[in-house]
């Protein structure tokens, strides 16, 4: 019995020695983790963030992967070759960019924060002190298109009809338009896809789109009918900028290079734009 007692209490020792030197380890597999985390660099900066609109095909739009394809994404892949400036997309509208332009915090309420705006932003007549606007990157008329079954065969039939259009776009300058002049009634919505669903959903009887967008709307949805492409008004795509910080040289300098030698023109064409 006593050498058994003696067998225990060796036991014992030897299991609590044991115990100690592993939580020991622990904590300093814990401690060398959190001062691994807490000394690790954050991400580089690219020199730009810039904000285009998401699902705006065929200018922007990302698979499920989150890889990026459209007019935007080759025209900053050829600038960053040509430059040698780095860059990140940020997805944002040109409502909600607008927004962070003239909010004195420099985001908007959703925390969207970019240098740079690619898409169709259109700055009210006059306004020459909010934004800073690049050289045109593409220009494109714009599209009103219906919902087939209503009885719209053409512009004059409008009224009394709601138009879905892009705020702070010419999109919407135009839908104003043809409210103003059919009596007509204008809704506006941030994202192009907010405007297909409305008509799609049968709240709105018609949308004026970017010809670029409305050719791939009528491509996917048998629903739609063109009723007119304007010949005043015009989607022009261009980067945008608050006033006080410009357009970046690299890229003024850059861009007037890419259209003297072509190469804007080559890349609308592969993306499907521009084709005559």
């Amino acid at each position: 019995w006593t050498g058994q007692r003696e067998w225990r209490i060796y036991f014992m020792k030897k299991w609590k020695l044991g115990a100690l030197f592993l939580t020991a380890v622990l904590l300093l597999a814990g401690c060398a983790k959190a001062e691994e985390q807490e000394t690790a660099p954050e991400p580089e900066r690219p020199d730009y963030y810039v904000g285009v609109e998401e699902n705006n095909a065929p200018y922007y739009s990302a698979d499920e992967n989150g890889n990026a394809s459209g007019y935007y994404v080759d025209l900053m892949n050829t600038l960053s070759e040509r430059t040698g400036i780095t860059y990140e997309f940020r997805t944002v509208s040109a409502s909600e960019y607008a927004a962070k332009v003239q909010s004195s915090s420099g985001e908007d309420a959703s925390g969207i924060s970019c240098d740079l705006f690619l898409g169709t932003l259109e700055p009210e007549v006059g306004d020459t002190s909010t934004y800073a606007q690049s050289e045109p990157v593409y220009e494109t008329g714009l599209c009103v298109l219906a919902a087939k079954g209503q009885g719209l065969r053409k512009t004059s039939h409008l009224r009394g009809v709601t138009i879905a259009a892009r705020a702070e776009t010419e999109e919407a300058v135009f839908s104003d338009y043809l409210a103003a002049r059919y009596d007509a009634e204008t809704i506006v919505f941030q994202k192009e896809a907010d405007v297909l669903a409305d008509v799609s959903q049968g709240y709105s009887g018609a949308m004026v789109l970017d010809e670029g967008n409305a050719s791939l709307a009528l491509q996917q949805d048998a629903g739609l009918k063109l009723l007119t492409t304007s010949g005043k008004y015009f989607s022009v795509h261009r980067f945008t900028a608050a006033a006080d910080q410009g357009i970046p040289e690299a890229f003024a300098s850059a861009l007037e290079e890419l259209s003297a030698d072509g190469t804007l023109t080559a890349l609308q064409q592969q993306n499907g734009l521009n084709v005559q």
